[in-house]
């Protein structure tokens, strides 16, 4: 039936659609078709674990994480995420968990595999599967039609299996209660923050500055930094050599039509008049008359731009209403369907949408069109010129990059060819040299290079570089006078932060013997107490914004225990705490909340039992990994 399959359809679609599918199998490894064409990397209970499989799974994990971070993924970030180690445990996961499926008599059958494939979205077109997109999508992942069809078959097993395993989680109906009321439960505090940068008057002596340098010298080193030498290949330089031809322009024009085609447009003014979404019918009845009013002035040739600038309550009414020319698809469908539908010169009657009522004009209507060759002339020659000059630009570093065959060279070969050698200033791998686009891109590059070793070509920006280090400055401790002022703030920041802390301490066991924050503070004018109002524990604090260890803090205090044990020391500060009321919430807010909060619980236990027996397969398995392969 697959290969029925394969032979009915045709096309291409872009790469990061099937992106999305294999993403979802990627971490279940390549199958078990080419098991006996490569050597082993792993064994798991006697089945093996390919070189090819384990390339197959790095790839797919480099991928993903290329889809996440770009252009900043480089080898220390590689090493950071452990993908070699990602890659195999997937891979031995997967294995796990296909023999377990054997063992429980889990299968796919062709026909369901077959199915599945035909309804993923990626491989269709007009609604049908296509041969040629699916093979096109595979080989620009790196897989054939069997290895994914192997890899699809496991994520089915591995999905049925993983319903196998959870269908016994449960939720109780005591538990979803408790989660509604830890989730939901609001507090009412009095608080006292101390800030550091209150306590002005510390006194800060000469041996407390050196004996701060003794102990935090480390954090006064500086970063190695490096100096380097650069031929930039800009395209934007050769673009006058960069000739397009009137036939590359047919042909382009020719193959790119879609480029060309203009979509079905409208210029129109209006008029709003607010209603609130969720407003009464009086409210919707009144702002209906008066842009019914507003409407008979503009029908009755008052200048529709003035009308505006006086009546409308949209964003647009400085302008006279203009709201330009816009697609269809650009509006809310009942703004759009009755300016479409609208004359040039047209004025409508009142149109209700979720922002309020408005009055249109329509001022042009653009029909759906396509470029003619002519006016597509100038964008395509643009285009074209500008691929050009960087084939060119390319063409250039590789001819500079051919002849240099050690670093010596550069200089003398730059200066042959006519082309500038710029010296940059000293910089460190974050700040990236002066007078470059993309200086961290740049950086990144220039710190992998070895003393004078040429670079290969690389592409920052829109531009080609060839680089050499040319000099390294390794990361220092300065001497103690060199950073006597920088030591000086800090010490003085840490003498202030001491300072609040030992406040804040006698603060909070005078309002223990007090009772409460409000009789500690009757005779000290400088103690400012603020309350919160109600809150959650998701809340933003009310004027403190959002602190997970104040919130912490401030949901473990009861009745009985209505002040801290200690200072609080939290992300945003210090403070001295004081429960004034916690509240449950509405028992009716349960009955709506229920179902979600049922599911959300449902998921996280049945992701837990399913990590707990995968790990427990795990440790009851033989596993052989091959010697040393992971460092490698």
């Amino acid at each position: 039936m697959l290969n029925a399959m394969r032979e009915n359809a045709g096309s291409w679609i872009i790469k990061v659609l099937l992106g999305i599918i294999v993403v979802a199998f990627i971490f279940m490894g390549a199958g078990s078709f080419n098991a006996k064409r490569a050597s082993k990397v792993a064994t798991v209970n006697g089945d093996a674990i390919t070189v090819n499989q384990y390339q197959q799974a790095y790839y797919n994990v480099l991928e993903n994480l290329r889809a996440q971070f770009g252009n900043r993924l480089n080898d220390d970030m590689i090493k950071m995420f452990n993908v070699k180690q990602q890659a195999l445990d997937g891979l031995i996961d997967t294995t796990l968990l296909r023999q377990s499926a054997e063992k429980n008599g889990l299968r796919v059958p062709d026909a369901e595999l077959a199915q599945s494939i035909i309804r993923i979205p990626a491989f269709q077109k007009n609604g049908a599967f296509d041969k040629q997109r699916y093979k096109i999508l595979l080989g620009q992942n790196r897989l054939t039609p069997e290895s994914f069809e192997t890899m699809q078959k496991e994520a089915i097993l591995m999905d049925r299996l993983r319903s196998f395993i959870t269908k016994n989680a449960k939720v109780s109906e005591l538990e979803v209660r408790e989660w509604y009321n830890w989730e939901n439960t609001s507090v009412d505090i009095n608080y006292v923050a101390f800030k550091p940068d209150a306590f002005k008057d510390v006194e800060i002596t000469d041996q407390m500055l050196e004996d701060y340098y003794t102990a935090h010298k480390e954090e006064y080193k500086t970063e190695p930094m490096v100096q380097a030498r650069y031929v930039k290949f800009d395209p934007e330089a050769y673009k006058a050599t960069a000739n397009v031809t009137s036939d590359e322009i047919q042909q382009y024009y020719a193959e790119q039509q879609d480029e060309f085609k203009l979509p079905e447009t409208v210029s129109a003014r209006h008029i709003l008049f607010k209603v609130q979404e969720n407003a009464d019918a009086k409210a919707v009845e009144d702002a209906r008359l008066k842009a019914g009013e507003i409407m008979e002035k503009a029908k009755s040739g008052e200048d529709f731009a003035e009308l505006a600038k006086t009546y409308s309550e949209g964003p647009s009414k400085e302008n006279g209403g203009q709201l330009g020319a816009f697609k269809r698809e650009e509006m809310v469908k009942p703004f759009s369907d009755t300016a479409f539908s609208m004359a040039i010169g047209d004025i409508s009657e009142p149109v209700r949408t979720q922002f309020g009522w408005h009055i249109i004009k329509v001022e042009t209507h653009n029909q759906a069109s396509t470029m003619s060759l002519e006016e597509a002339t100038p964008q395509i020659t643009e285009k074209q010129a500008d691929r050009k000059a960087k084939n060119i630009a390319y063409d250039a570093a590789v001819s500079l990059y051919d002849i240099t065959f050690d670093g010596e060279e550069f200089v003398k070969n730059s200066k042959d060819s006519g082309l500038e050698l710029v010296t940059s200033d000293l910089f460190t791998i974050k700040k990236g040299p002066k007078g470059v686009g993309n200086a961290s891109a740049f950086a990144e590059t220039a710190f992998k290079l070895p003393m004078m070793e040429l670079s290969d070509i690389t592409e920052i920006g829109e531009s080609y570089y060839l680089i050499q280090i040319i000099h390294k400055e390794p990361e220092k401790i300065p001497e103690f006078d060199a950073v006597k002022e920088e030591v000086t703030k800090d010490t003085k920041q840490a003498q202030q932060k001491i300072a609040a802390e030992d406040a804040a301490k006698k603060f909070l066991e005078k309002a223990k013997a007090a009772g409460s924050i409000a009789d500690a503070a009757e005779d000290d004018t400088s103690i400012k107490i603020q309350s919160t109002g109600q809150m959650n524990r998701n809340a933003s604090v009310p004027g403190i914004g959002n602190d997970r260890k104040l919130m912490a803090a401030v949901f473990k205090l009861t009745e009985n225990n209505k002040l801290p044990e200690n200072v609080v020391k939290a992300e945003t500060g210090l403070y001295v705490i004081e429960l004034r009321d916690k509240k449950l919430p509405l028992e009716q807010g349960l009955n709506i909340a229920k179902s979600n909060i049922h599911d959300r619980m449902l998921s996280q236990k049945q992701s837990a039992l399913y990590s707990s027996w995968v790990a427990n397969l795990r440790e009851n398995s033989e596993i052989t990994i091959a010697k040393d392969f992971i460092n490698n």
